[in-house]
């Protein structure tokens, strides 16, 4: 399954690709125009250097641009998991934020704050194995059990558990 696009990230990447392909083009050389070039010693300047010229490099790095443009354009534009980092109806313990627990009445702050600090989690289950968690508090989660997930880590998730830098 591809992930969905937006149309505007597909012009953007058109005119990256665009702009990459210009810059390549405007350095090399133009068969109509090679003739018109005249070689005055008095006038010329030699941007050499250990034989590659600027224009060379130039080139190159265009090239490279060119040729890195697919790789770029398959990047995982959006995270398959989303709705359970608190757009729907279940939570994923080891991937949303502390904040998406107060859509669950009594899990916010102490339970969840206890759930983002020792997952991350393989089950569900391994949340009743907090030792720091009463058995009252168990009885909460166990209310909001079929709520909860645990789905494997995602790095660029994981980081914003405790603090997703919203503040009010």
């Amino acid at each position: 399954r591809l992930p969905h696009v937006h149309p505007p990230v597909v012009m953007l990447r058109q005119v990256i690709v665009f702009a990459l392909v210009a810059a390549a083009s405007a350095f090399s050389a133009t068969p109509a125009l090679t003739g018109l070039r005249t070689q005055s010693s008095a006038c010329s300047v030699t941007m050499q250097a250990e034989g590659a010229s600027r224009r060379d490099f130039l080139k190159n790095v265009a090239a490279f641009g060119v040729a890195a443009a697919p790789v770029i354009a398959n990047a995982d534009v959006e995270y398959p998991n989303v709705p359970y980092l608190g757009g729907g109806d279940q939570i994923d313990v080891n991937n949303a934020n502390i904040r998406v627990y107060t859509k669950l009445p009594g899990m916010y702050p102490n339970i969840a704050g206890l759930i983002v600090k020792n997952g991350p989690f393989k089950s569900i289950d391994e949340v009743y194995n907090i030792k720091a968690m009463s058995a009252e508090q168990k009885a909460i989660v166990k209310k909001y059990e079929k709520n909860l997930v645990a789905l494997d880590v995602a790095p660029e998730y994981r980081e914003d558990v405790f603090n997703n830098g919203l503040y009010r």
